[in-house]
């Protein structure tokens, strides 16, 4: 495995602008470190790179002053992060072929962050993305059984695989067995009463589903039908027995710019927004391949499916199709900053149906500024970021685990997909068979704009997608699938062992 880029001309930087790269990527990408003694020798090794091991140091500089360049939309900036770009992968491709580094959790990280690197730079393909994920599943794979002996290890391990699973889901690939083989000792490390641990392990189910079907292992229309009930119901359930902070306020309001209905969402983390979106995305898979399936089966001559049973499920399914999309765009209102985010929870217990709460006046959002000893300077530009603008602080650095392993290494604690996840979810309410027209411009204007003001220049790649879908079907040229293909124009040829 060798990670390949192109060359970019190098210019000087100043220190103080490597000082801001790594503040932006703290701020922005992570939510705090894990830390070792400093006086440990792994510590003492790297302290001209404020303890972090080189490799990690030059992978968050690139992807920091990256950020910081998308939004100043200034080149010269983006140069020198192509630079540092081009210096990590070489010193990765280094540690990929040494059989210590390979599997050290600086390695894994490194290449998960090359890939972050391309969701926020790279705003013409997802190939530079999906390459860096595929990379990312090699190394948990050669890592083997020993990457689960650190926090770093653990969290890592769940952070590429849930990027694993949606390269997958592009490919229309099923889960690789050697996941399925170290998701039997990742789960004796995990709180399984977590939502965020329950979704992880319904989207691998979810996307072996949609395999199935797509290269027809799964053929008869009543199996698929019963299959996604099946893993419908499991969503459904994640969010029960929770704690108030998983639940959200529905809060009425009129219709205005940024809003797409009279209401909108206010959650208390951004994690638990993040995570209502995830089960949101897999349910509108879900009810896409239902409502698609008993379509099919009615069309048929004779009919394969018959019975009021499939005529009741079809409405059921076009109307949850419906409110899911609507929960998805309610929430964008709170992570663009168009609204406060300090509504006070009152939820309904165990639905997670959400009461009714009138708007309080807005205010700014609440931040935090504390840094540990060591930390790099906070920078003097602090840009928006999607996850800022909720009342709770706890944003959640990954998984909740129950074992605690050893600290060996100074490495960044990275915020489940740095935002990225929240445009996923975005992207499909606009790309269902069922979206109108209004509702796909609004997830266009939110996508420009989370371009624009968060600098995720993937949002851009999705909303040239999601244009084409918009031209496709105007056309009739949209071809009708019972698993659809959320991306227009399929996935690109896929690169060798793109799913592991």
């Amino acid at each position: 495995m060798e990670i390949v880029a192109q060359a970019c001309p190098g210019i000087f930087i100043t220190d103080s602008l490597i000082d801001q790269g790594v503040s932006f990527f703290m701020s922005r990408y992570a939510t705090g470190v894990d830390q070792p003694s400093i006086q440990s020798k792994e510590y003492q090794d790297h302290l001209s790179t404020n303890g972090f091991h080189p490799l990690v140091a030059t992978t968050m500089t690139a992807l920091g002053i990256a950020g910081v360049a998308n939004i100043r939309m200034d080149s010269r900036l983006k140069r020198e992060a192509t630079r540092w770009y081009l210096d990590a992968i070489k010193m990765a491709n280094e540690a990929i072929s040494s059989p210590k580094d390979v599997k050290a959790d600086s390695t894994l990280i490194a290449v998960n962050l090359l890939g972050l690197y391309e969701a926020t730079s790279n705003d013409a393909t997802l190939m530079g993305w999906s390459n860096h994920v595929a990379g990312a599943s090699s190394l948990i794979r050669i890592r083997g059984m020993d990457q689960f002996s650190t926090p770093a290890g653990q969290r890592t391990y769940l952070h590429t695989v849930g990027l694993l699973t949606m390269n997958c889901m592009g490919f229309g690939l099923p889960i690789p067995k050697f996941v399925h083989d170290l998701n039997t000792e990742i789960i004796k490390h995990l709180d399984t009463h977590d939502p965020r641990n329950r979704f992880f392990f319904l989207h691998i189910k979810t996307i072996d589903l949609r395999a199935r079907i797509l290269n027809q292992e799964m053929t008869l229309l009543q199996d698929m039908i019963e299959a996604a009930l099946e893993l419908d119901d499991i969503a459904i359930n994640i969010f029960k027995d929770q704690t108030r902070d998983w639940d959200y306020d529905v809060v009425l309001c009129e219709k205005r710019p940024g809003i797409f209905e009279h209401f909108y969402h206010v959650y208390h983390t951004a994690i638990a927004a993040q995570t209502w979106n995830w089960v949101r995305y897999n349910r509108i898979y879900f009810h896409d391949i239902i409502r698609n399936s008993i379509l099919m089966g009615f069309a048929a001559t004779p009919p394969l499916l018959v019975g009021a049973r499939y005529h009741e499920q079809l409405e059921a399914s076009v109307r949850t199709l419906y409110q899911l999309q609507s929960d998805i765009l309610a929430s964008m209102p709170q992570f663009l900053h168009d609204v406060s985010g300090r509504e006070s929870n009152r939820v309904s217990e165990d639905t997670g149906d959400s009461q009714i709460a009138t708007p309080p006046p807005d205010s700014p959002p609440a931040s935090s500024t504390s840094t540990s000893p060591r930390s790099p300077p906070e920078p003097k530009f602090v840009p928006k970021s999607l996850d800022q603008n909720f009342r709770g602080t706890s944003f959640g650095g990954g998984h909740s685990l129950k074992g605690s392993g050893s600290v060996k290494d100074r490495v960044p604690i990275l915020r489940v997909g740095g935002g990225y996840s929240t445009v996923w979810a975005l992207y499909v309410a606009g790309a269902m068979p069922m979206a109108s027209h209004e509702s796909q411009d609004f997830v266009l204007r939110c996508l420009k704009r989370i371009q624009q003001e968060f600098g995720i220049a993937q949002a851009k790649v999705l909303g040239r997608s999601l244009q084409r879908m918009q031209i496709l079907a105007s056309s009739g040229e949209l071809p009708f699938r019972i698993c659809p293909q959320y991306l227009p124009d399929g996935p690109e040829e896929p690169v060798e062992n793109s799913c592991g």
